[in-house]
């Protein structure tokens, strides 16, 4: 976690005050949030954001806590990175589970897409390895069972991780959590959005098997089983099953107990239909805690305890646990929301309000390397790097309308359908007043209407 920098961060994006940098990649930042209080934030603005209010009785500080992710203004130029960017936020706020952060509001018609997800307060199963040394049976099994329930979410909504590692396991106060879905898409071959090339693996070698390193298409559910036994190994030996990318031999047993090599062995193979499911793994995780005489709530507290006796969570800044917004970002966001929009301005018309705190612009860089930016001529239908573009039209040529022969009774009748020109497309007379159709409701009510579409078409929590 690092300071913001005055240069170039933003103070506020959206109804949050940016406090730290959480992680920053080759395609953008990840920063620590918090939720503003603004007078004024209408209904309207609301179901804009997807605001989801804090559990009753929640300390309020701690409740506004957030991630909040941006995509890179460079990448929004290439066909189909808004596209990634939304499936992203679609991925959060499908997978509904104690075990993945849930969405927290989110606005993908900024012209930087942006969205907020819940803070967990704890190190990632990386650090905590390194700082504080390999688990012993009680926690590796407590770890186990919260990522394999991890996994049976995700795998429930018809949908793959696909970099399942070490970094991406956060042990929070209530248990392991898995984050970064930028990876995770659809089932393949099972959907027409596949969003990846012949030839093209993205994830962590160490860490992915051996199909999603050479057939990448070809994994599904096994591959994160896959991970998920690499990421138990490393629980138990500190390092991966592979120095560098996954083998068709075995790997070295060093470090691994002769309790848990059974288990870890039929999970790191290289055929995917020898893998157990994640019912086995469960399964299997259930019989060490049965032959060590423990019960699974003792192996929870066991892993909760290692946690906080370690006391390797991220330091916050200051601002994050006191209850109260600096009144100059506020004011900045208040403004905003005053002058009738919102403070990113989702919906507004030219320049967005400038609320960055060196005054270089609002919006800064982006998220983390989650966003697959693969194939987009394939995805897209146009060639990579290509921007369709108005082009303006010389002014056309008056042309005036045939006459309209009358009938009998005097009503005008009708002319004979006739193509047009194949190059000259003359515009229709306007209508009289009383015909002209209704006035378009307001963009922003557009705006609301759809994203409250697309979220209840999602999950329960919209």
């Amino acid at each position: 976690m690092k300071p913001l920098d005055a240069d170039k961060d933003p103070r506020v994006l959206g109804p949050f005050e940016l406090l730290a940098r959480l992680g920053e990649g080759g395609m953008g930042v990840a920063y620590l949030a918090r939720r503003i209080p603004l007078d004024g934030l209408t209904d309207e603005l609301t179901a804009t954001y997807h605001l989801v209010e804090p559990d009753e009785g929640a300390d309020a500080a701690e409740a506004r806590l957030a991630v909040v992710k941006m995509i890179q203004p460079h990448l929004l130029d290439q066909p189909g990175a808004r596209k990634r960017f939304d499936r992203e936020i679609d991925t959060v706020r499908a997978v509904v589970s104690d075990r993945v952060p849930a969405l927290f509001a989110a606005d993908t018609d900024a012209p930087e897409p942006w969205f907020a997800m819940d803070y967990i307060d704890g190190p990632s199963l990386h650090t905590m390895v390194q700082e504080s040394g390999t688990f012993t049976l009680g926690p590796y099994v407590a770890l186990g069972l919260h990522l394999v329930d991890a996994l049976r979410a995700i795998h429930g909504t018809g949908l793959l991780h696909r970099d399942l590692k070490p970094d991406n396991v956060v042990l929070g106060p209530d248990g392991p959590v898995v984050l970064d879905f930028g990876l995770a898409t659809l089932i393949e071959r099972r959907t027409s959005q596949a969003i990846t090339g012949p030839g093209e693996a993205w994830g962590t070698k160490p860490f992915m098997s051996y199909e999603q390193l050479h057939d990448f298409p070809s994994a599904k559910e096994p591959t994160d089983v896959y991970a998920l036994g690499a990421t138990l190994f490393f629980a138990l030996t500190g390092r991966p099953p592979y120095p560098q990318e996954p083998l068709l031999t075995p790997p070295h047993w060093n470090g691994v107990g002769a309790d848990f090599r059974p288990l870890l062995a039929q999970i790191l193979v290289d055929i995917p239909d020898r893998r157990p499911d994640l019912d086995k793994v469960d399964m299997g995780l259930r019989a060490l805690l049965h032959e060590a005489g423990l019960t699974q709530d003792l192996a929870f507290e066991q892993l909760r305890v290692l946690v906080a006796e370690a006391g390797l969570a991220p330091e916050l800044p200051s601002e994050a646990r006191s209850g109260g917004v600096d009144p100059a970002v506020r004011e900045l966001a208040q403004r905003a929301v005053d002058a009738g929009a919102a403070p990113d301005a989702p919906w507004a018309e030219g320049t967005p309000v400038d609320l960055s705190s060196g005054g270089a612009g609002f919006f800064g860089i982006v998220d983390t390397d989650d966003i697959e930016l693969a194939q987009d001529a394939l995805e897209d239908g146009v060639p990579a790097g290509y921007t369709p573009t108005v082009v303006d039209q010389p002014e056309a040529e008056t042309v005036e309308p045939p006459p309209t022969p009358a009938s009998s009774d005097g009503i005008a009748e009708t002319p004979p359908a006739q193509a047009p020109d194949p190059t000259s497309y003359p515009l229709q007379p306007p209508r009289p007043a009383e015909e002209q159709p209704p006035a378009a409701p307001p963009r922003a009510a557009l705006v609301v209407a759809e994203r409250l579409r697309k979220a209840y078409a999602h999950s329960g929590k919209f």
